[in-house]
């Protein structure tokens, strides 16, 4: 993703204020923000359920078999 042309808009003590950027720029900066939010968010998922497999394996948190886990659905 290149930078996009900015422009910006200064308030009474000429420091910066705003940014203005072509629609098209922020229209793609959206869709690859919401791409890494969901990114991010499988990422913490993984790593809860690895944490969660560890602790079943060590006995302290009891599994789903997966008939329980299908029954769910």
């Amino acid at each position: 993703m290149t930078i996009p042309q900015t422009n910006y808009v200064l308030d009474n003590q000429g420091q910066k204020a705003f940014v203005q950027i072509p629609v098209k720029d922020w229209e793609n900066f959206v869709n690859e923000f919401k791409k890494m939010e969901t990114m991010l968010l499988l990422k913490e998922k993984l790593k809860n359920a690895f944490k969660e497999m560890k602790q079943i394996q060590k006995g302290e948190k009891q599994g789903t078999t997966l008939h329980d886990f299908l029954y769910e659905l």
